[in-house]
């Protein structure tokens, strides 16, 4: 049978069906019950959660940078990308 067009358009070669470590899925789990301690115990409002878990991964994308020695130059382009006005 031949393959559609855009299943085609797709294929990368490779399968991208992996499953997440241990320590991935420990990650995951851990920022979904702060998220959901936040929300019911302290009584904050969705936005404000969400606002709370972003400054909280741009500061540990910004401290895992300085102590991996990523070049500012790079730092500088994914801070624009986040913080940049939406296209």
């Amino acid at each position: 049978m031949p393959k559609s067009p855009s299943v085609s358009c797709v294929e990368n070669g490779y399968s991208s069906r992996r499953r997440l470590s241990g320590v991935e899925a420990v990650v995951i789990i851990v920022i979904v019950a702060v998220a959901a301690v936040l929300a019911a115990v302290a009584g904050m409002t969705v936005p404000v959660v969400l606002q709370v878990l972003l400054g909280a991964g741009l500061t540990a994308v910004l401290v895992i940078s300085l102590v991996t020695g990523v070049p500012v130059r790079g730092l500088r382009a994914a801070l624009h990308a986040l913080l940049g006005p939406a296209a």
